[in-house]
């Protein structure tokens, strides 16, 4: 069974959010998916099988810690693998379902590597938190609050709590304690540091020991939010811009149409190609 390696969000190799993308991974149990995973150290994995037509996949993503059941840069990195793979044309179009959620990937070549977007449909909005709230999470970071905005729960697939700070608050920023009882009771898997000025984020995993690189399930529900803000307007593109404090510069482009659905894109570039040598009989 071969696997790659690719940089998405990414202008070049060696940028962006990696990602280990098994393009035909039939025949792995969960345990070996949640294994390879954990064995590649990559932020997140992505296993896919064909589906019923030839631009149709199944897709499983997991992190070293858990499965999600939507994820970004994963769904716009397998497209653009598979786009190298089955397709002549200098553009195509894909389908991924995922456990709770069918997403559709335009992907095109573009340099030495791809570009692909995907259509993450419209967000939703959950709880805005009030003040004494706000204050707390901020305190769970050691970061300053822009207090000129609420934070507020969104979604495009997976629940992140927006959590709006200064530009200084961001660079600061340091998860000091455990969040999980906390966005449970909101609805929320993860908080998104936002310096909305800078139009630029941070998010750590669930302990707040791995930071993110390029987050592409949060910048739906940012660009949402900034739209409803009415500080960017639909069908306007815009880009987002993330893990510079980890020397991996990332450029999320994004744009929500007229008619609300949110769509997410970016540079994916093909790094390693490997081949794994057990069966898949033999991670079970």
């Amino acid at each position: 069974m071969d696997y790659w390696q690719v940089d998405v969000f990414a202008e070049r190799v060696l940028a962006g959010n990696g990602l280990a993308v098994f393009p035909a991974a039939c025949g792995l149990s969960t345990t070996a998916m949640q294994g390879l995973t954990r064995e590649l150290r990559q932020f997140e994995s992505i296993f896919l099988e064909q589906g019923a037509s030839p631009r149709s996949f199944s897709a499983r993503v997991f992190t070293v810690e858990e499965e999600l059941p939507f994820a970004g840069h994963p769904i716009l990195g397998a497209a653009a693998l598979l786009h190298h793979l089955h397709a002549i044309e200098d553009s195509a179009s894909w389908e991924l379902q995922l456990p709770n959620k069918r997403v559709s990937i335009a992907t095109r070549r573009e340099g030495k590597g791809f570009y692909a977007e995907m259509d993450q449909g419209q967000a939703e909005f959950g709880q805005t938190l009030d003040e004494q709230m706000a204050a707390a999470f901020a305190a769970a970071f050691g970061s300053e609050r822009d207090h000129r905005y609420l934070p507020q729960v969104v979604s495009t697939g997976l629940p992140y709590l927006l959590l709006p700070v200064t530009t200084a608050g961001l660079a600061a920023a340091k998860q000091r304690q455990l969040l999980d009882d906390d966005l449970a009771r909101l609805g929320a898997a993860f908080v998104f540091l936002l310096d909305v000025d800078a139009r630029e984020g941070r998010t750590w995993d669930p302990l707040g020991v791995v930071e993110d690189v390029a987050t592409g399930s949060a910048a739906g529900p940012v660009a949402a939010w900034l739209v409803a803000q009415g500080l960017e307007q639909r069908d306007q593109p815009f880009a987002l811009a993330q893990g510079r404090f980890l020397d991996r510069p990332s450029r999320l482009d994004v744009r929500v149409t007229g008619d609300g659905r949110v769509q997410v894109g970016g540079g994916v570039q093909l790094l390693a190609h490997a081949h794994l040598l057990p069966s898949p009989e033999e991670l079970a």
